[in-house]
């Protein structure tokens, strides 16, 4: 079979066959092009990436695992360019067609990953999340996404974008194998301990269409538990775009410092609006650096004690909408973008884990709603997400 090479990459491997049998035995998987497999060349989503690296000397621990546990892996998939976007475009190898919103973006940069997934072509798919990168294509391909607690997957032998955010994740169809892959990953057992409640910040109701935020309020009627609402970001003074740019200043800060090199050389390779982050980025000092950092710390420290006095899931509206059109003019997607990015960066700035559950039929496309929790709690937003969508 010829692949799509708007979805899967040329550099192969096109398959890798199990190295045993488990739980995950007859389930086929596919990898972003950032994971390394031994003999084989990552691309990063950059053809001059491709050139300027050797073979791979050892395979993801992530792929390994997979394969011990029985999975097929059926071939790397593509990604956006050094995975420094959440549109899922890419200039070099294309935009894989959307299949549940054809006229629409995927989302990125888990591109690839989304969309042979939501094809049907593979079970499910690892690819990384540093700022929203499982989530959003999760939200606009129909599927569920999980970010999980910073650091709690291996990212060795994985490209890295940026140290204080990058999480290996998961997309899948199905609620129910993604609790098994996640078991598969992470064997020992996590205490799930009860919820009293949801909480919904009143800061995203803007985000919220009138027909998803009634759906989501079905969803906590039928499953019989309450949602409170508050104003944590306005009374701890955060709001959306701050967190956005305070998110932005130390991912490229970080990228600089990982990647300047190669960037100096072959940056003009680059998609010019990727490029145009990388200028952005190349101007931030260490001095704003370390002030962001400051900054992260007192907002993580805020959030998780606003978790554990109210017992309490975060209820976050994965994506501002359903996905933007193909159509959507530079200006216009860059200011969607930095919406997006308020939203998606309150997971990557405290290091939660974040489920997003879809929503199928709304008016406004494919989207759905998230839901957040302390560290390690990945198995009490999988038990949620079950009990939300009346599982």
């Amino acid at each position: 079979m010829i692949k799509d090479t708007e979805v899967y990459c040329t550099q192969g491997p096109d398959s890798i066959v199990p190295t045993s049998s488990g739980a995950l035995s007859g389930y086929s998987f596919v990898f972003k092009d950032l994971f390394d497999v031994k003999g084989y060349q990552t691309g990063a989503g950059n053809p001059k990436w491709l050139e300027s690296h050797p073979p791979a000397t050892a395979t993801s621990s992530l792929i390994l695992t997979f394969l011990n546990h029985g999975a097929e892996c059926v071939g790397r998939v593509q990604t956006d360019e050094l995975a420094y976007s959440l549109n899922g475009q890419n200039i070099h190898y294309g935009t894989p067609i959307n299949p549940v919103a054809p006229a629409c973006i995927p989302g990125g940069s888990s591109s690839g990953s989304a969309v042979a997934v939501a094809r049907g072509e593979a079970d499910f798919a690892i690819g990384t999340d540093t700022g929203g990168s499982i989530r959003v294509p999760a939200s606009y391909c129909g599927l569920f996404g999980l970010r999980p607690t910073l650091g709690k997957f291996d990212l060795s032998n994985c490209f890295e974008l940026s140290k204080s955010f990058d999480t290996a994740g998961i997309l899948t169809r199905d609620l129910e194998l993604l609790n098994k892959i996640y078991k598969a990953l992470v064997p020992e057992n996590e205490a799930i301990q009860n919820v009293n409640a949801f909480y919904l910040d009143n800061s995203f109701l803007p985000y919220f269409s009138d027909q998803r935020l009634a759906r989501l309020q079905t969803c906590f009627e039928k499953a019989g538990v309450k949602l409170i609402q508050g104003d944590f970001l306005a009374q701890g003074q955060w709001n959306l775009t701050e967190l956005s740019e305070l998110f932005r200043t130390i991912q490229g800060f970080e990228i600089i410092e990982k990647h300047g090199e190669w960037l100096a050389e072959y940056g003009d390779s680059l998609d010019p609006a990727i490029l145009s982050r990388v200028k952005w980025s190349s101007g931030i000092s260490r001095d704003q650096y370390v002030e962001a950092q400051k900054q992260q710390e007192n907002f993580q420290q805020q959030l998780t004690t606003q978790l554990h006095a109210n017992e309490v899931l975060w209820v976050i509206p994965t994506t501002p909408s359903g996905p933007p059109e193909l159509t959507m003019e530079g200006d216009v997607l860059a200011a969607y973008r930095s919406n997006l990015m308020g939203l998606t960066s309150i997971a990557g700035l405290s290091g939660f884990p974040q489920l997003h559950l879809p929503m199928n039929g709304l008016s406004e496309g494919p989207c759905g709603v998230s839901v957040m929790g302390l560290p390690n709690q990945e198995c009490q937003l999988l038990t949620a997400g079950q009990l939300l969508k009346g599982e």
